[in-house]
């Protein structure tokens, strides 16, 4: 007979319990990655589980505040996500507050900073504009995959320079949000994830280089704060 292959046994709890953080891990993913607000059948079909699975895995994730909804009734990622990343980064958080609010006053545009986890592009913090009648939210904690959009493309120049050349500044419209434009420049920190400094606008007859270049001072300014 030939040997059988030895297999160590796990208790049914600790697979039970693997199974369900490793689905509340990727609802996280696909609820961030979503251009517009997520319904929950729509959550519960791409996580391959039945509905009723799917509207107990939202209803803990809201209990714990990493998941909202929108005033559409589709999912968001919750502010708890916000609070955990500024927690990680609170050097470059301190940094970068002020500038993002002064910035933000000067273009009229909201204005954010995001760093790389290790998988995607992660929204750290946002200042909008005062006084405006519509403005554009940024929500901390909002992620989206390197490559796409304008901080996207920065990260991933960053992260593989020789591939994708950088460059002073990039622009982007459509990519991850439809009707949405964003410019983005590298923070270049010593110490520290890959960062981009980023606004997003509604598209229209903006000067990409005059707005990069407030964008640029800004991102030096936090650098050197952070490092």
């Amino acid at each position: 007979m030939p040997p059988r292959s030895v297999q160590h046994s796990k208790s049914p709890t600790t697979d039970a319990g693997s199974q369900t953080l490793a689905r509340g891990l990727t609802a996280l993913e696909v609820i961030g990655r979503a251009a517009n607000p997520i319904t929950v059948a729509a959550l519960s079909q791409q996580l391959m589980i039945h509905r009723s699975m799917g509207y107990r895995l939202v209803k803990t994730l809201e209990q714990f505040g990493f998941v909202e909804r929108h005033a559409t009734g589709g999912l968001i990622l919750g502010a708890k996500l916000g609070t955990l990343a500024r927690r990680v980064s609170k050097d470059l958080l301190a940094a970068a507050t002020p500038e993002l609010t002064a910035v933000a006053e000067q273009l009229e545009m909201t204005t954010f900073l995001v760093t790389y986890d290790g998988e995607s592009v992660v929204t750290l913090c946002s200042a909008e504009p005062k006084n405006l009648e519509t403005t554009l939210v940024k929500k901390p904690g909002s992620r989206h995959a390197v490559g796409q959009g304008a901080p996207g493309k920065v990260i991933q120049s960053l992260l593989k320079p020789k591939r994708f050349p950088p460059q002073p500044f990039e622009v982007s419209e459509n990519e991850v949000i439809q009707g949405i434009a964003s410019i983005a420049v590298p923070v270049r920190l010593a110490n520290g994830p890959p960062a981009a400094l980023a606004v997003v606008h509604f598209p229209s007859a903006v000067h990409a280089k005059k707005v990069a270049k407030v964008l640029a001072d800004a991102a030096e300014r936090i650098a050197m704060s952070a490092d």
